[in-house]
């Protein structure tokens, strides 16, 4: 602040670059406004590392980070939600599905219920993979790489997801959402 970095309720600003005002100083982590999660700061150190370097990384909007809230059932999301992607590109463009946990072998075995819901561009890749469930924070990594590689469903339906496992639901909610519905109830 003293030396007149721009600042918001106590926020370094910054663009989408993570430069603030003043030439050659960059912010990141929780001293920026958005998601206060520590991988949110890992990524924009390592995204400023490479920009200094040259390397010109491309930026990873808040949405497109994983969410994870450690509780019982755990709560996971990755991308838009139903309601964020119907503002954004209206509600005939929009598709969702939302897969039962009850399906699943691993969760059965495991006693728990839930379920995860896709959110795709109709025609398009999934923007959005939201999830509720015993350990389904662990399934975040493959719903990340979903959404930011602007995957299809059938993308996903095509790829073998081991059983009995969680991961397996993740899946089987792509091949239903595909139109290939295997261990889904409309």
């Amino acid at each position: 602040d003293e030396q007149g970095v721009a600042m918001d309720r106590g926020w370094v600003l910054v663009d989408e670059r993570l430069r603030t005002n003043l030439p050659g100083v960059f912010a990141v982590g929780d001293i920026t406004p958005g998601l206060q999660l520590a991988h949110r700061g890992f990524q924009h150190g390592i995204f400023v590392a490479e920009e200094i370097a040259g390397e010109a990384p491309m930026p990873i909007p808040d949405i497109n980070i994983p969410r994870v809230t450690y509780c019982e059932p755990e709560v996971a999301s990755v991308g838009l939600t139903e309601v964020e992607a119907i503002e954004a590109h209206g509600a005939d463009n929009i598709t969702t599905y939302e897969y039962n946990l009850g399906g699943n072998g691993k969760s059965q075995i495991l006693a728990t219920a839930g379920f995860i819901k896709l959110v795709q561009l109709t025609d398009g890749p999934v923007i959005g993979i939201h999830m509720v469930g015993s350990r389904l924070g662990e399934q975040v990594g493959e719903a990340q790489l979903v959404v930011n590689w602007e995957a299809h469903p059938t993308d996903v339906a095509s790829l073998i997801h081991a059983h009995p496992t969680q991961n397996e639901a993740m899946g089987e909610a792509h091949l239903a959402l595909a139109g290939k519905p295997l261990h889904a109830h409309a």
